[in-house]
């Protein structure tokens, strides 16, 4: 167990989790959670990082100011998913190390956003809501299978979504600052219904997007 460092956990969810504190409390002896479940922002979050060594943050905005204000911190673990509330040229500015793993949650997403497609498909919510209010009729839907299926954004959970949709035989468009060949490579490319296209050429040919 670590007993040089400490640990200020900033994310209100990881506070709440009694499997990530005791696996964080395993490891670290003196740790600082989030216990009342404060938002913490601005000079909020700089007093409870104060005095901390190490941080795990989620929704927390970490900028210049806030970084500024934290000698003693020396590395940031990222809880979830997406850099967007870390100022990453302010890490750099300041010497401070940051830990994230992109694209954990990549096959939740993929098989929500396969859920909502098929639902949509099927007119599921509407007929759940009918039936709800004592309306009972048949609601004509169509199959996922061989549809034109456009993806904008194609990064992790694009990616596993591409995956899931295979067995569907769907023509696939994809929209992505990066090109088709660096996350497929040209074998995949080659076995996939996949093509690269302008995002609008994605909604006027697509009819799911």
């Amino acid at each position: 167990m670590n007993s040089t460092y400490s640990v200020a956990v900033c994310s209100r969810s990881f506070s709440k989790n009694p499997i990530l504190r005791a696996e964080l409390l395993r490891r670290y002896k003196k740790v600082t959670f989030n216990d009342q479940g404060l938002q913490l922002n601005g000079d909020d979050l700089i007093n409870f990082l104060k005095g901390h060594e190490l941080a795990i943050t989620a929704l927390e905005k970490l900028d210049g100011t806030v970084l500024s204000q934290l000698p003693e911190l020396m590395a940031v673990g990222k809880y979830g998913v997406g850099l967007d509330m870390i100022d990453l040229n302010s890490m750099r500015t300041y010497g401070k190390k940051l830990g994230w793993t992109k694209g954990v949650n990549r096959r939740s997403v993929a098989e929500l956003t396969l859920c909502f497609a098929i639902s949509m498909l099927r007119h599921v919510p509407l007929a759940n809501d009918e039936v709800k209010k004592g309306i009972w009729r048949q609601q004509i839907g169509s199959q996922l299978s061989e549809k034109s299926v456009g993806i904008i954004g194609c990064g992790c959970v694009g990616q596993d979504l591409v995956r899931l949709l295979q067995p569907f035989n769907c023509q696939i468009q994809v929209n992505d600052l990066l090109h088709l060949m660096t996350f497929t490579g040209p074998m995949m490319l080659k076995r996939l219904t996949l093509r690269s296209c302008f995002r609008g050429q994605i909604l006027f040919r697509c009819m799911f997007h």
